[in-house]
Order: C-alpha cells, then structure tokens, then sequence
C-alpha cells in the first residue's frame, strides 16, 4: 500500500478471513528503484506502477506472490501445491493478444514476443532476488527522462526483460484473463477460455465502474459481501496467528464477541486494553464507540495498524504504566503472554484500583495453567476458585484459554458511597467546632 489513506486500507482489509500484514510505502523501501527514477526526473508523486517493487520482497525465505491491487484470485493453479512447498519456479503473468506496441514503452525491442510477458502478477521461489536483473536492463538502458510511471509502460518492459532472463514460465492469459472494464467480453488471449482458469485481472476497475466483475459477482463466481462487517469481524486481518502468531495468539472469537458487548455498552467512555499485540482488541473496541488507550511493552506494528483511529497507542510495560497512571477506566481488557504468580502479585492491586465504581474488569487467559505446555502460568488461578473480596465474577472455562469477566458487588459500592459521606459528615462535624467553620458551612447552605 502506497500513502497514508490508512482508513481506505483498512475499509479493503475488512473483507480478510486471514490476518494480513500491511506496509505503508515509502521511496525508501527500494532505494535503488528510487534512484533510477529520480534520475529520470520521476518524483514519487508519479511512482505508479512502480510502488509494486518496493519493497522487493516481503519474506525472502519463503515463496510469495506479488500481484496487481486489481487482481482476484478464484482457484488454485495447478502447481499451487508444489508453490507451496517451494518447489515451484519463477512464473509471470502473459498477456499474448494486446497490441504489442502498446505493452513495454520504449523497451519494446529487448522483450522476447512469444513469451509477451507482463508484469500483474509475478510468482517467486524462496531466496530469489529479482532486482539485480531488473538493475541490469535499466544500466544497459535508463529510463527516459521525464518517466511519468503512472502512464509510461516502461515498468511492464523492463519487468518482462528481468524475468524474462531469469527463465520465468508464462502464465496463460487463457488461464488468466482480462476483464478490461473497456472491453465488452472477458479477454482470454488466443487460447481461448481455460477451464483451468484461476482468477481475473480486472483492468481500468480503479477508474470506472467494471461491469465484468459485477456480473461475476451476480454469478457466485467471485465473492462479495453487500453490506459491512460488524467490528469483530471486520479486523480479522489485525488477528495473531498463522504467521504472526508468535508469542501467543489472539483472542477467540467468543470472547472477542462479548467484549465488543461491553464497549458497546460503554460507548463514548474511556476503555484499556493490556496486551496491544497487533491492535485486534483494541481496533474492534474503538470501532464500538469506546474511548481507547492500549498498552504494550512492544509495539508490533499497532500504532501503525491503528493510525488515525483515535486510539492511544502507549508503547510501555504495563506495571509502569499503571503505576503512573492517574485515570480511571469504564472497560479494563488484560490479554497478557506472561501469566505467572509473580507478574499478577504485582498488577492485581493496580488493575483494580484503575477500574471505574461501574466498570468492568476482563481477565483473559484465567486458565492458561490447565494447559500443558503453560502450566507453570497460574498467577490467574486463585481468581478461577475464589471470586476476590468485592467483587463478583463470570468465569468462562471454555473456549481455553479461558476468561473471566469482573464486576464490583454492589455492597462494594455501598460501602464506598457510605465511606464517602461519613467522611464528609466527619468534616462538617470538624468545621462546626470553629466560628469561621461556622461561618462557612452558612455560606455553602444559602448557596453563595
């Protein structure tokens, strides 16, 4: 993702079922692509097409594409499996039936025209660098000056040359096709439709209406949801699994539930979460009307993921933290990798003395010590057998790790209401014994 439209990603990534891993880019994710633009007189306000190879791998060590925004994946290629398991080579993209001379700007002459290929989507084994090759066809010859990359073609030529000579595989437009939003019909090449097709590159979709991928949508062939995701659904891509799921993972999806129940109830009241991780909580929270601070010893990408949210986003270790902290808060969430004796004899004190008379205090992983692998992790087992003097307490065993939902007994509240008016009683009662008290406690009766 190109620039700060951080609220127009996030309305993209909504649509995730798996968590997803964004990078807000900047020139200076390819310095050397940048170079050899700025040579060309092309600032980064006219990058287009090239913002695709910066950077020039996410994760070098494993096999990944990398595909126009445009794009929608419908199957599995037939070499999926062996993509997967990184036995698979370099395959591009092939597009064998539009007007050549309209393909690869002025580096036309260099590209082999029976492979013909372009540069939508690129698929790459473990390890490989691309871009010395690309250097190398842009050495031999530079980009014209006064490249504007948002029309110029020259990154398709000089993308089709690199791979071109790094011996990549064609893609089949028959398995491929266009949906040009200008063309009537769906562009299969001259091979003509594929049943093995596996997706659409639908063209021109960021500039007009596509009426390709409608009528896909209308046919079932393509996925599509009508109206938008409630907010525990909405950032999945935020969640803490899969690749990202180390240390811990994220909160299951029946817990995620009944904590947006609360921060609904508490809506426009401020809210903290212990334990930010990627910013899956604490995104679902605000987008539920709460006011809400997070806190991490580690920032793991949230005060990115979260920009422009209206979260605070507090980088620090949470003893610290609450020990500085002079807010009450209406919502408390501690998700915390760490659960022992020892870390919860010092935060039990603090976690309750920040939680408004009215408020609710959510404990997560309550029973992490039930499993094996975290049994030494009981610093939350007491609270599971014994609910804590003034308070009560739901417990929820299952889904593991378990949770257990917080609330201040109502005699609590009694009993701070009446401390508070014997204090003051106690007070006028000392203010009496003198004349000026006297004096005083007159004033405040007549309402002056």
């Amino acid at each position: 993702m190109h620039g700060r439209n951080f609220s127009g990603a996030r309305a993209v990534l909504a649509w995730a079922e798996q968590p997803v891993e964004w990078w807000p880019l900047t020139p200076d994710d390819n310095p050397v692509i940048t170079a050899a633009l700025m040579a060309a007189g092309c600032y980064s306000d006219r990058f287009g097409y090239w913002w695709k190879w910066f950077p020039e791998r996410v994760r070098i060590g494993a096999p990944e594409w990398i595909l126009d925004g445009d794009m929608v994946i419908t199957g599995a290629p037939r070499w999926f499996e062996q993509w997967c398991s990184s036995r698979d080579g370099i395959r591009v993209t092939q597009d064998d039936a539009w007007n050549i001379n309209e393909l690869y700007g002025e580096y036309l002459e260099l590209v082999d025209r029976e492979k013909r290929l372009y540069s939508g989507l690129i698929s790459l084994p473990p390890d490989l660098a691309y871009l010395p090759a690309m250097l190398e066809v842009l050495r031999a010859t530079p980009l014209a000056y006064g490249h504007d990359g948002r029309i110029n073609m020259s990154e398709q030529g000089i993308v089709a040359c690199a791979f071109d000579a790094l011996g990549a595989v064609p893609i089949p437009l028959s398995e491929f096709p266009f949906g040009r939003a200008f063309e009537e019909q769906l562009n299969y090449g001259l091979a003509g439709p594929n049943p093995n097709s596996w997706g659409y590159h639908f063209g021109n979709a960021f500039r007009r209406e596509n009426s390709h991928f409608r009528r896909l949508t209308a046919e079932g062939q393509i996925f599509w949801l009508d109206n938008e995701p409630p907010p525990e659904e909405r950032f999945r891509w935020l969640m803490n699994r899969g690749q990202w799921g180390s240390p811990g993972w994220s909160m299951h999806p029946a817990c995620v539930k009944r904590i947006a129940g609360l921060a609904q109830q508490y809506a426009g009241r401020p809210v903290l979460e212990i334990g930010t991780s990627r910013g899956f909580l604490s995104a679902i929270m605000a987008a539920c009307g709460a006011v809400v601070t997070t806190v991490d010893k580690t920032d793991r990408g949230a005060s990115e993921n979260l920009k422009d949210m209206g979260i605070r986003v507090v980088v620090s270790d949470a003893v610290d933290f609450l020990r500085a902290n002079e807010s009450r808060f209406s919502l408390l969430v501690v998700d915390l990798h760490d659960n022992s004796a020892e870390v919860w004899d010092v935060l039990w004190p603090l976690v309750t003395e920040c939680v408004s008379l009215d408020g609710v205090l959510v404990l997560y992983n309550t029973h992490l010590w039930k499993m094996s692998e975290w049994s030494e992790e009981t610093g939350l087992r007491w609270i599971t057998e014994t609910p804590p003097p003034g308070w009560s307490t739901d417990i929820f065993s299952e889904p593991a790790p378990g949770m257990i939902v917080c609330r201040r007994m109502p005699n609590e509240l009694s009993l701070r209401a009446d401390g508070l008016l014997a204090s003051v009683q106690a007070a006028r009662e000392e203010l009496s014994k003198s004349w000026f008290g006297r004096e005083l406690l007159k004033t405040g009766s007549n309402g002056r």
